[in-house]
């Protein structure tokens, strides 16, 4: 019993010191940790922080709300616009209209929407909204469904930018064309001139606060009536979605005889609801709505009518529903995402207004919690990395402090550390310590000793027994390195003298690596590059193992497998004509330092290629080529510096790297030496005669150009290329303006081929006016429809180049006849009136496509005037074909008369009905009097012949008198009428300068 008691007592003093006092002290730090989480649980910290974020979100709503309840209450105020309209219906009246013809069709419309479009535009312009509109109507609207209402439509499609003095900012949607001409405000592509009536819910806007004023009778105020449309809605063949607010015109007797509204682009609308001002970095949303419920609710479904988001599936239209956790807000979900929406009430209608039950508008806030939690749960996670690094500091606390107590380490280190000084051969004795895990140490320490004596002795048979020289070395931890006898005169060092401690040793390997040239292998090792006392080298390779805490080194003679490889490697990478890297090795080092930009500094890239090769070849043979590239190739290896890369890409081309310079004008220098070189170069022909060497080449800088090999190649290719088309033998560098221009062209070209396929271009009318300021002839001028190709000038360019004019003639005449007809018959342009069209002096339509226009164009044709435009000489033959056609008239108009290449000479020969004077002779024509002879002269000789004068180009009003008082029949310019799409009639201060003159007088001095 006593025994067993001792040995009991052994056990327990075996026991780890340090597992005893680590246990104690984590122990201490949990408690504390749990202590810790414990008063964050009870502080109720997370839910403050939310509550504080939902608060700020509600502030900034609430703040939105007031802003967009102002812009939308003041656009519904429109008792000018229905007081306006009123009066003119009143006066109108007495003047002896009556209320029903005002409002039966756009033509009996007009004097009325004559009488309001001034207040029209005040309207539009002091509202800041997209559109006001009119629509006129006394019956059931249901009725004309498929037809059409009398409709002024006016849009203004950036109420935010700037107005314009002359309107131009400004578009019918729908106005009689009457209307439309004497206010000249351009149209919109879907222009009418009244508004559809399609039967459906698309008529709501207008239809519905009609439609209850007459079942009212029109007791109420007009604006009583007021509705705002529920549901964005697009006007027909329109894209963009609107929302609009309109009410009734009310006449005094009670007759319901139209409505006037105003109209906001959802798209402006959310520009008025920025979400980006919301907190969590723009990823909230706004959404304009309108509910049936109130906040007053415990759930609010509501139906989106404008969403302003950065994400595109939440701005679409739909309903949804909120849980209302307060009057401000609650909780709703965008597409499996929880967020909360706060909810502010709008209040656009008075109580008692007719559309104000139940239709309630709400402006709704919403960010995902995921965002709007955001800073709260960072706290969170930054209080559990903090309880996370305070167990850590803990745990190292416990740690230094457990191996401070555990002295007896120390003694058993001792004596390990005096093991190391017995003879070789001896083992070491290690006392115990009572300690289980260090008396187990202390055993296992002895046996690994006697396992290192055991086996450095078989280590040394075998390198001796080895049919190559091997070498190596076993370090251990605190004990002298062992090394074979012939590892150091391997490496080429003598061997140091007495033992070397592990720290030695390394310094010792480390200097090999620095001083010695070496290269590491793909399995780890290391080949050092040992020279030999007679001049050759020997390859060593080191390869180091790692076994426990043991490191083992074996040396290995590799010279024969080293210089075979690197024989192949050499193949490899080097062109076997000049020496040069190849084109996989340039590559492999230029990718090699630009992984490195800090090598690069300032450097650049050049291209290069061979000029004559070709010549030499076929005249002397491939041996004259061959030596004609070596001697290029190695004047380029001569030139090369420390900072270069220099390789031979194929045939003729060379491509040479310079890097690694302080400034460019450094760089410059050993580009100039390099061409000085070159220039110097020759070889001896085979007839004993010298053949200087000639290389042109491109230069692209680095980083100024690019700050990447691809494209420093590309642009030093295209600078290269420059040279060759312009004059070889040359240098020169990149200019990323002619890049960017032959880039420009290529663009322009694509762009031209795509246009004649597609048909992409549109025309434009510029009224010619007789000395009457009536509209005698429009002009079409084409409008290319593309992104970069817009000038018509540009357009002729490429087809004289391409070979494409037939194309550009046929496009044009199947094109404008049609459109002119179009517009006529739209009555947009007027009736009686000649078609002057651009042709192609030197291009005749073929038979078959005679026909196909004979097809389309029909009766207009005869109205079609042929203006000749080509610069070069008449081709009399197909004009003369074209003078013979009977789809078109068989009128000519000479062209830019004057210019330069309309002269007498294509006068005479064309004997044309129409001379077109140019621009350069009208322009400043009032205080020049050579040009007024010129125009005196040729307007005799034209009168005498029954001829046609047209002064176009004019710009101010002393050139239409000029032009007038020397006889000029027609009249054309900016200054009477722009072109357009729809152009407006003359200018007023042109028709006042024509009625000057006599009807029908003409003044010749």
């Amino acid at each position: 019993m006593h025994i067993k008691r001792e040995n009991e007592t052994e056990k327990e003093r075996e026991r780890s010191v340090f597992s005893t006092v680590f246990l104690a002290l984590v122990a201490v730090l949990a408690v504390e940790i749990a202590m810790l989480l414990l008063s964050f649980t009870l502080s109720g910290f997370p839910s403050r922080l939310n509550s504080n974020a939902e608060q700020i979100l509600d502030k900034q709503v609430v703040n939105r709300a007031a802003y967009i309840s102002g812009q939308l209450i003041e656009a519904q105020d429109l008792s000018d616009l229905d007081s306006a309209v009123n009066r003119a219906a009143a006066q109108l009246v007495q003047e002896g209209e009556t209320v029903a013809s005002l409002t039966s069709s756009n033509e009996g419309s007009a004097p009325l929407f004559d009488a309001v479009s001034d207040q029209m535009v005040r309207t539009l312009r002091e509202k800041n909204v997209t559109g006001v509109y009119i629509v006129l109507h006394t019956g059931e609207i249901s009725r004309t469904a498929g037809g059409s209402l009398p409709c002024l439509y006016l849009r203004d499609l950036d109420p935010s930018a700037p107005a314009s003095v002359t309107n131009d900012d400004l578009l019918f949607e729908h106005a009689p064309a009457a209307v439309m001409r004497r206010m000249s405000i351009s149209t919109s592509e879907n222009w009418e001139p009244g508004i559809p009536v399609t039967g459906g819910t698309q008529d709501d806007f207008f239809r519905l606060p009609y439609d209850r004023a007459r079942e009212d009778g029109g007791i109420q105020n007009a604006a009583d009536y007021g509705r705002w449309s529920t549901e964005s809605y697009t006007l027909a063949g329109d894209s963009r979605p609107v929302i609009s607010y309109t009410q009734p015109l009310i006449y005094p007797d009670g007759t319901v005889y139209g409505v006037i509204g105003v109209e906001l682009l959802t798209r402006y609308v959310q520009s008025l609801l920025p979400y980006s001002e919301l907190q969590n970095d723009g990823f909230g949303a706004y959404l304009l709505a309108r509910s049936p419920d109130t906040t007053q609710d415990s759930s609010m479904t509501l139906h989106r009518v404008v969403t302003s988001a950065a994400d595109s599936d939440r701005s679409q239209s739909g309903v949804f529903a909120v849980d209302m956790q307060s009057e401000s807000g609650g909780w709703t979900r965008f597409d499996g995402w929880r967020c909360y929406a706060s909810v502010v009430p709008l209040s656009l209608y008075s109580r008692n207004a007719p559309f104000s039950e139940g239709s309630h508008w709400m402006l709704v806030g919403t960010v995902s919690t995921t965002r709007l939690f955001a800073f709260s749960r960072s706290a969170q996670e930054w209080l559990v990395i903090t309880i996370l690094l305070t167990v850590l500091v803990g745990l190292l606390g416990c740690l230094f402090s457990s191996r401070r107590l555990a002295g007896p380490i120390t003694r058993l280190s001792d004596e390990v550390a005096a093991s190391a000084k017995l003879a070789p051969g001896n083992l070491p004795r290690l006392s115990r310590t009572g300690i289980a895990e260090l008396d187990r140490f202390a055993a296992a320490f002895t046996d690994l000793s006697r396992s290192i004596i055991n086996t450095s002795t078989r280590f040394q048979r075998i390198i001796d027994m080895a049919s190559v020289k091997l070498a190596g070395y076993e370090l251990r931890k605190g004990a002298p390195v062992y090394t074979t006898d012939n590892f150091f005169a391997m490496l080429g060092l003598k061997k140091p003298e007495g033992e070397l401690s592990p720290h030695d040793f390394e310094k010792l390997i480390e200097r090999i690596v620095t001083e010695q040239e070496n290269f590491g292998l793909p399995d780890g090792g290391c080949v050092f590059r040992i020279p030999q006392k007679d001049g050759s080298v020997r390859y060593i390779r080191l390869h180091i193992a790692f076994e426990n805490q043991t490191q083992v080194g074996l040396l290995e003679d590799v010279t024969a497998m080293t210089e075979e490889r690197l024989r192949i490697e050499h193949e490899r990478d080097y062109d076997m004509l000049t020496g040069l890297y190849n084109r996989k090795a340039f590559n492999r080092t230029c990718e090699r330092l630009f992984r490195a930009p800090s090598r690069l500094g300032h450097a650049a890239l050049m291209m290069l290629d061979l000029d004559n090769l070709k010549a030499l070849n076929d005249v002397y043979g491939h041996d004259t080529g061959d030596r004609y590239i070596r001697e290029t190739g190695r004047t380029l290896h001569d030139a090369m510096t420390g900072n270069s890369v220099c390789s031979r890409l194929s045939g003729d081309e060379f491509m040479v790297l310079f890097y690694g310079y302080d400034s460019r004008a450094q760089l410059r220098r050993d580009l100039n030496s390099l061409q000085s070189r070159l220039r110097r170069a020759s070889i001896v022909l085979p007839n004993g005669d010298s053949f200087a060497v000639s290389i042109s080449g491109g230069v692209a800088w680095y980083p100024e150009d690019g700050n990447d090999m691809a494209s420093l190649k590309k642009y030093a290719d295209f600078a290269m290329y420059q040279v060759k088309r312009s004059h070889k033998g040359g240098m020169q560098e990149f200019d990323i303006g002619v890049y960017n221009e032959a880039s420009y062209e290529t663009q322009i070209a694509q762009e031209f081929e795509q246009m004649l396929a597609e048909s992409r271009v549109t025309y434009h009318f510029q009224p010619i006016f007789d000395r009457n300021g009536e509209e005698a002839a429009y002009e079409a001028l084409m409008r290319p429809e593309m992104p970069n190709l817009r000038s018509p000038g540009t357009v002729m360019r490429l087809a004289q180049e391409t070979g494409r004019l037939y194309d550009i003639e046929k496009l044009t005449m199947f094109t404008v006849p049609e459109i002119f007809r179009l517009r006529q018959q739209s009555g947009l342009l007027a009736e009686n009136t000649w078609l002057f069209v651009n042709s192609i002096a030197s291009v005749c339509l073929t038979g078959a496509d005679v026909e196909e226009m004979r097809r389309r164009v029909s009766g207009i044709g005869r109205n079609v005037v042929i203006e000749i435009t080509e610069e070069e000489d008449l081709d009399l033959e197909i004009l003369n074909m074209k003078r013979r056609s009977t789809v078109l008239s068989g009128l000519y108009a000479l062209d830019d008369y004057g210019s330069g290449y309309s002269n007498e000479g294509n006068l005479i020969t064309l004997d044309p009905d129409f001379i077109k004077i140019d621009i350069s002779i009208i322009r400043g024509i009032e205080s020049d009097p050579n040009k007024q002879e010129v125009v005196r002269n040729i307007v005799s000789y034209a009168h005498q012949r029954g001829m046609q004068i047209v002064a176009e180009g004019i710009e101010t009003a002393a050139e239409l008198r000029t032009s007038r008082a020397l006889g000029a029949d027609l009249f054309q310019g900016y200054f009477l009428s722009r072109p357009s799409a729809v152009p407006s009639a003359i200018a007023a201060p042109a028709q006042e300068i024509l009625r000057e003159f006599p009807n029908g007088a003409e003044e010749h001095r």
